[in-house]
């Protein structure tokens, strides 16, 4: 079976007048979206340039040592970005209106795209989290309710959709809750101007959100895909009914966008989640039903301490830290109050636990 790049050679000769838009190609900017375009795409409002032009520019500023520096599950997305460059479908569609925000201080990592499809359609992509630890923070605090990313991603759709004809909106991971927020609260006549949204493996919302007015009259437009065995795409509260999707990892790793299986213009379907998935899926909500919004700030600040002590500001530099790395932890964690430490603790075993099912 296939995978998007397959899917790239496969149908890349054709544009979107020829082969409508379908949700492989979905994937495909969403994946794209994860790019650091940072100095080479267009801001808000300053104009556009062909994903060629981004692409060539982009190979011209970082050389192969540099990105094969980068061991996070998106360090295959430049290349991607050049596959697709090469293509007919996507070679000449242009990059608009990139922002990329990051407030450490406030816990926000935020960023969003452009990509215009045609004269008439364009797709409204949403980053998710990086290999950046204060946007893993921030994920954590979806659990208490709205993020600032959120408030980012609705001000960038009433922002952007105003010069939108038609639009797609979408997003892999916290893009994908980015994405289906934004749409839901946005205003009515931008509502109205979008075709679908895509949550790609993306985590849930608090209830409050999920009865909200908005939500109601775009949920008939919104496709939300999870993979077989997933963890992010499961966690918190859902509305929309997932399509499983087929992937050739285990575990955490079928989150990367590259283990998605396809086969013609369509994801490859199962029938059912994976029983390692469901048991963790189950064990992380009996945990959050327990315990108030307080008590769940208080755990994820003291949680993150314990990385933050490290010095490290990626999960890649965490894991380069070896043994310096884990004493510096260890110190961190023995600091905290011993009600927190056991709650770590437990989730650390509870977690290994859950891993060993989906290894199996």
């Amino acid at each position: 079976m296939g995978n998007i790049i397959d899917y790239l050679k496969w149908r890349g000769d054709l544009t979107f007048q020829i082969d409508d838009f379908c949700e492989v190609d979905n994937l495909l900017l969403s994946y794209l979206s994860y790019v650091n375009l940072d100095g080479i795409a267009p801001g808000e409002g300053e104009g556009f340039l062909t994903l060629k032009e981004v692409s060539g520019a982009f190979f011209q500023r970082y050389s192969e040592e540099e990105l094969k520096k980068d061991r996070s599950f998106i360090r295959m997305a430049p290349y991607g970005m050049r596959e697709m460059a090469k293509t007919k479908r996507f070679g000449d569609i242009k990059i608009q209106n990139y922002v990329n925000y990051i407030a450490e201080e406030k816990n926000i990592q935020f960023s969003a795209v452009e990509f215009v499809l045609s004269e008439e359609i364009s797709y409204l992509a949403y980053r998710g989290t990086d290999d950046r630890i204060v946007g893993w923070k921030e994920d954590f605090f979806l659990s208490n309710g709205i993020v600032g990313a959120q408030r980012e991603a609705l001000r960038y759709i009433n922002n952007i959709g105003r010069n939108c004809c038609k639009m797609f909106v979408g997003g892999h991971s916290k893009g994908g809750n980015l994405a289906v927020y934004g749409a839901a609260l946005c205003e009515k006549e931008i509502q109205d101007k979008i075709i679908k949204i895509y949550s790609n493996d993306a985590p849930g919302f608090s209830e409050e959100f999920l009865e909200s007015e908005g939500l109601q009259r775009i949920f008939p437009k919104i496709e939300r895909y999870i993979t077989e065995g997933s963890i992010i795409g499961t966690l918190l509260a859902h509305k929309k009914e997932p399509v499983l999707i087929k992937s050739s990892a285990k575990g955490v790793m079928q989150h990367d966008c590259l283990s998605w299986e396809t086969e013609g213009r369509r994801f490859i379907k199962c029938k059912e989640q994976n029983r390692g998935a469901a048991a963790f899926d189950e064990a992380i909500k009996a945990w959050l039903s327990g315990i108030d919004g307080e008590e769940r700030e208080a755990f994820i600040n003291d949680f993150f301490s314990v990385l933050e002590a490290t010095g490290a500001e990626t999960l890649t530099q965490l894991q380069e830290g070896g043994i310096k790395t884990l004493r510096l932890m260890l110190k961190q964690k023995n600091a905290l109050k011993p009600e927190t430490k056991k709650i770590i603790e437990k989730l650390i075993r509870e977690f290994v636990s859950r891993w060993k099912l989906f290894l199996a």
